[in-house]
């Protein structure tokens, strides 16, 4: 029983650092007013992290620490997109054509438990539009299919699924 409350404090402390550091790269600004206002705001967002995370939810979501282990992919893949993105509104201008980029639909497994599987569903759908490249229109569950555009095609279902939670 000792370690609840170590744990609690543990993830209350990471995500009071995460929303942080969130508002700082938001505002750029380190007046100390401006400090204070973010830890208030820091401090909000822990208190309502840690209160979903100790009822196993977030708004009859729930979510799993090892979805997140590929999380860095769409962060990484953001400079090479945007210069693809570049490189393909420049080529517009000089060679314009009719149609760019492509929908693509790539299989996403869908699970019976509903809480879980909406969690991992919304984390694929947010974090597979990061990168400027692509943009992901949604998951059907019936068909288990996760639909995605791409302005440049990269091979491979990792291109749509980059978090790479279809399998799971």
């Amino acid at each position: 029983m000792a370690r609840r409350p170590l744990r609690r404090a543990v993830a209350w402390s990471l995500a009071w650092t995460l929303a942080g550091a969130f508002y700082l790269v938001l505002i750029d600004i380190t007046d100390l007013p401006e400090l204070i206002v973010g830890a208030g705001a820091a401090v909000i967002a822990a208190t309502g992290f840690e209160l979903a995370r100790e009822r196993d939810t977030a708004g009859g979501v729930l979510a799993r620490l090892r979805w997140l282990g590929h999380l860095w992919w769409p962060i990484f893949k953001v400079p090479s997109d945007i210069t693809i993105v570049s490189a393909l509104a420049l080529r517009q201008l000089v060679r314009p054509k009719a149609v760019n980029g492509s929908f693509r639909a790539v299989p996403f497994r869908c699970e019976e438990d509903q809480a879980h599987d909406m969690g991992r569903r919304a984390l694929a759908e947010s974090m597979g539009s990061f990168a400027p490249n692509t943009i992901i229109v949604g998951v059907d569950a019936e068909r288990e299919l996760i639909f995605g555009h791409q302005l440049h095609v990269s091979e491979g279902d990792e291109a749509i699924d980059v978090l790479r939670l279809g399998g799971q």
